[in-house]
């Protein structure tokens, strides 16, 4: 596997002044579908389920599900939400009349109750939809015209709402995903979007550098699954077949091998790649927090 951080991205250790906690008792999420375990579902009946799984954007539990499972000890809150972008103002998705809360509209609309800032850990895990409403426009609804420095300035300025707001403290940032090596992106714009992720990518880390006053930590899940990418293999998979199926919004026949695509559909992974991924980063999340 590949490091923790990435070169590109480098460590973002801030506050360095302050005592690491040895343990907490929350983790609280704010995020887009890779991480939303039926939040969209409950509003909108959206994805069609069957055939997606009670409500997620996959054929099964999410990433963070499988975080949850490892560290039974710790209460994790998901406000996650497929096709959250970073702030509504920018862009936002819309499945059958139901406006997805992004970053923004999430901390808003969610809060935190009883904070304990010595016992809460936050996770930010966004940014793909605004990515690639970049890359297709029509995917969205694009409320006015906006770059991935925007992008990165919203992550900032959600993580110092919660810092104001909440007092909180220790906060997990995770990168944009590869999904340049998506199928939702077509041929001719492979290049445009790599460089725009990793572009996006380096400036979000430069500017959570900015932030005082919080330990924050990227949690590297693009160098991840550039490697898992790499090497579909061992998770029994293949990147080659393309998606399992086509569409979130219709209901669409499946595909007779669901278990051996890469990608669930163009957009989300299968849910052996959700465990992997919940695998490790409940690995680096033990390790950097004292989960154990």
């Amino acid at each position: 596997m590949r490091p923790f951080l990435s070169a590109s991205i480098a460590t973002v250790l801030l506050a360095t002044s302050m005592p690491f906690v040895h343990g907490y008792d929350r983790i609280i999420a704010f995020a887009d579908s890779f991480t939303d375990n039926g939040n969209d579902y409950r509003h909108s009946m959206n994805p069609p389920s069957p055939p997606y799984w009670k409500g997620r954007f996959s054929n099964g539990p999410t990433w963070l599900e499988q975080v949850a499972d490892e560290l039974d000890h710790v209460k994790v809150i998901n406000h996650g939400h497929g096709g959250a972008t970073t702030d509504n103002a920018h862009a936002y998705s819309e499945f059958n009349g139901y406006v997805v809360p992004g970053l923004k509209q999430q901390i808003q609309q969610y809060g935190v109750d009883n904070p304990n800032p010595d016992k809460d850990l936050y996770i930010i895990y966004i940014g793909y939809n605004d990515l690639n409403a970049i890359i297709n426009p029509d995917q969205y609804h694009v409320v006015k015209p906006f770059d991935q420095d925007d992008v990165a300035n919203s992550v900032v300025e959600g993580i110092r709402t919660l810092m104001e707001t909440y007092q909180a403290k220790t906060f997990t940032v995770m990168t944009c995903p590869p999904f340049d090596q998506w199928p939702v992106i077509k041929h001719e714009d492979k290049e445009r979007t790599k460089a725009l992720i990793n572009d996006y990518n380096h400036r979000l880390g430069n500017k959570l550098k900015t932030i005082e006053g919080a330990d924050i930590h990227v949690l590297d899940d693009h160098a991840w699954f550039e490697d898992a990418l790499a090497h579909p293999e061992r998770f029994g998979l293949e990147t080659d077949n393309g998606a399992c199926i086509p569409s979130i919004n219709e209901k669409v026949p499946v595909c007779d091998d669901p278990e051996k695509h890469f990608f669930w559909d163009y957009y989300h992974p299968e849910a052996k790649v959700h465990k992997a991924l919940g695998e490790w980063a409940t690995s680096k999340l033990k390790d950097r927090y004292h989960l154990d």
